[in-house]
């Protein structure tokens, strides 16, 4: 027995009128559809704000490194201004130091160069000691003499010369018995050019002996 198919085609027929026929969306919208577009919507934003906002971070900390940069560069030019500001204090203390022991040098010359111009014919030294005392420094000259008049010629010479503030004769004595008819003297002399190193804390008396 043949065996025969059948086939049933179902045929929709809307017998509404044409006026009451509910009318079709041209387009019809899934809401899950919907919902995937506004994920994909805020997630692209997100993503967005994320790239722009790490975009600003880069950009700001390579402005914080080069301010770090400029802010070190900076500090070694302070820096370096300082050292060269106390290397040149340092240097001018240096300068002023040697000017005032030059000047002194020079003065104590020039003092050793007038006490040899006015020495009498019979009259010679034996030591010229430098004493720095309590606030004072002065010259303490001691020497021999065959006349007192030569001493005291000597001792007015010695008043005449500028630098001096004052001249006193400290002592005078016969000479010892080998050196007859020679008196031995010792004159105190105070510059006007030197002055002790400190002058706060009174110090004993030091001498510096120049022959």
């Amino acid at each position: 027995m043949s065996s025969e198919v059948y086939t049933a085609v179902y045929i929709e027929i809307n017998l509404l009128p044409q006026d009451l026929r509910v009318k079709k969306a041209l387009i019809t919208f899934d809401y899950r559809v919907i919902l995937a577009l506004l994920i994909v919507i805020v997630a692209g934003a997100l993503i967005g704000y994320y790239v722009s906002i790490m975009s600003k971070i880069s950009f700001e900390k390579s402005e914080l490194k080069n301010w770090k940069q400029a802010e070190l560069l900076l500090k070694e030019s302070v820096d370096l201004q300082n050292e060269v500001i106390m290397l040149r204090e340092d240097v001018g203390k240096r300068v002023n130091i040697i000017k005032e022991l030059t000047s002194d040098s020079d003065l104590r010359f020039s003092v050793l160069q007038y006490i040899n111009s006015i020495m009498p014919e019979n009259l010679w030294l034996l030591s010229i000691s430098e004493v720095e005392g309590n606030r004072t420094i002065y010259f303490n000259i001691e020497g021999m003499s065959y006349s007192k008049q030569d001493i005291s010629v000597f001792l007015a010479n010695l008043e005449k010369y500028e630098k001096f503030n004052s001249v006193s004769l400290e002592s005078i004595r016969p000479a010892p018995l080998e050196i007859r008819d020679a008196y031995q003297y010792s004159v105190r002399v105070e510059p006007k050019f030197l002055r002790p190193v400190a002058e706060e804390e009174p110090q004993q008396g030091s001498r510096r002996v120049r022959r």
